[in-house]
This record gives structure tokens, C-alpha cells and sequence, in this order.
């Protein structure tokens, strides 16, 4: 049986309103099936390699948002160059996460720091909330994330495409 998961919601919410405060909320978020397609396959990707991975420190986490971040980064790049979008997982625990994107976009990425952003609103809303104890915190976890790679495409399409 499917049902609303409130929790994962707000926590989708705290990354759309961290971008949101930064003054990094996309006027409009474009979308592309191929986009799409590609967050479904790193995603897959990413719950495959960590499906044995209990809790997270807040040092993985923030490495989380910024490995979705360069991916999104990665991805967009990719798309617009009419490329096959494929994924390493390389990074994406321990923030040494390697980016392969438009170097003008990895500069902006920088400068931005977009991924960070997205952790600290997730941090801050996930240790204030008031949650019930039968949500898996990764869902929570990854629910922000997926936010983050859409917001993080938003982001790279529209800067890739005014350059």
C-alpha cells in the first residue's frame, strides 16, 4: 500500500528553501526525459552501493549533496552535448568528488557552492524536525537529494545555455 509520506516532503521543502534563501532557486526548472532518465540511474546507482549503509556521519551527507550536485553538473553537460549520460560513484562518500562537466559550469558550481547549500537547509530542518520514528531517515536523505539533482540541472542547464 503507497501513502504520503509528509517527512519526505519537508524534507524535500528544506532544500528548495535553502535555495531559495541563498537566492539560487532557478526562475523556471526545465526538465528532459533524458534528465530524468539519468536521475533514475544515479540514483539505482547510489542506493545499490549503499544499501548496506546504516547512518550517516554529517560529513557524508554534505558529501552526498555535493556528489549530486558535480553529477547533476556531469549530466546536464553531457545532455546538452548530446552525450550518452553515464555515472561513477567515485566521491561520493568522502567530498573528494571529482566532476566532469563544462569547466566553465565546474568554476560556477564552485563559486555557488550549490550542494553545501542543499546539505545545510537538509541538516538544519532534519535535526529540528519533529519526526516520527517509523520514517527511514534515508528516505528522507535521498528524497533531498533527488531535490537537489533536479534544482542542481535547473541550475547548470540555464547557466550552460546564457554562456
Amino acid at each position: 500500500m503507497f501513502s504520503t509520506s509528509e517527512a519526505a516532503q519537508k524534507a524535500a521543502r528544506s532544500v528548495v528553501l535553502a535555495a531559495q534563501q541563498a537566492d539560487l532557486l532557478p526562475s523556471s526548472i526545465a526538465i528532459a526525459p533524458e534528465l530524468a532518465e539519468a536521475e533514475k540511474q544515479l540514483f539505482t546507482q547510489m542506493l545499490g552501493q549503499l544499501r548496506h549503509h546504516a547512518a550517516f556521519s554529517l560529513d557524508e551527507i554534505s558529501s552526498l549533496f555535493t556528489f549530486v550536485n558535480a553529477k547533476a553538473g556531469e549530466a546536464t553537460t553531457d545532455f546538452l552535448n548530446g552525450k550518452k549520460i553515464k555515472f561513477e560513484l567515485t566521491g561520493m562518500l568522502d567530498g573528494k568528488v571529482p566532476i566532469y562537466a563544462a569547466e566553465r559550469l565546474t568554476g560556477h558550481f564552485k563559486t555557488i557552492d550549490f550542494g553545501h547549500v542543499c546539505a545545510q537547509g537538509y541538516i538544519d530542518w532534519f535535526e529540528s524536525e519533529d519526526r516520527r520514528e517509523d520514517y527511514d531517515p534515508r528516505l528522507l536523505l535521498f528524497e533531498a537529494l533527488k531535490w537537489t539533482f533536479r534544482l542542481s540541472c535547473a541550475l547548470a542547464a540555464d547557466f550552460l545555455q546564457k554562456k
